[in-house]
């Protein structure tokens, strides 16, 4: 990774990460891959700590794949961009070893292939505030990885009652926009 796409933050707290124990000890991770309107691949990532908190951010620049890869790689191609280039970029040298990577969309469960942490798509509940009687306000989906889902749905139900889980992807992506911004714009 560039040195100018990564920021550390040194505010995380001594200590173990355990999943699954005490949830201060937790260490988030959020990953997102969207695509540009001029529909070049964007990818950051961002780790934080159980409160949400940066102790991590990196992004890629925009990847703009020529005519002949378009054509090559056909339909396999928005994968192989989003997960074996832009992801593996992006998770290769972590400061720290997140509990759990975080994804905006389901095609992006697929970088479970090549991360060793339970990984999980994470939104809002379509009827998480209309309905009292439900406990969660969170979806989450591990996809064929059913070995994360336990992990995944304790680490939720440790930090949810304190911390908006999917709130970061709306810093995380707003970070990118102004990241990757020109001079001129």
């Amino acid at each position: 990774m560039n040195d100018e796409n990564s920021e550390v933050y040194e505010n995380r707290e001594e200590g173990e990460n355990v999943a699954g124990k005490d949830p201060s000890n937790l260490t988030l991770c959020y990953l997102t891959c969207p695509q540009d309107a001029a529909n070049a691949f964007l990818g950051a990532l961002m780790v934080t700590d159980y409160r949400a908190r940066p102790v991590h951010f990196s992004f890629v620049s925009p990847i703009r794949p020529t005519k002949i890869q378009r054509i090559l790689y056909g339909s396999t191609l928005e994968e192989h961009v989003k997960i074996d280039v832009i992801s593996e970029k992006l998770l290769k040298d972590l400061p720290v070893s997140p509990d759990v990577l975080f994804v905006d969309t389901q095609e992006l469960l697929a970088v479970r292939r090549i991360v060793e942490m339970p990984t999980a798509f994470l939104s809002k509940s379509a009827d998480g505030e209309d309905n009292p009687g439900r406990l969660t306000t969170l979806e989450y989906d591990t996809g064929s990885n059913m070995d994360d889902q336990d992990i995944v749905g304790r680490i939720l139900a440790s930090l949810e009652s304190f911390v908006d889980l999917v709130e970061p992807f709306t810093r995380i992506r707003e970070a990118l926009r102004e990241a990757i911004k020109t001079p001129d714009a």
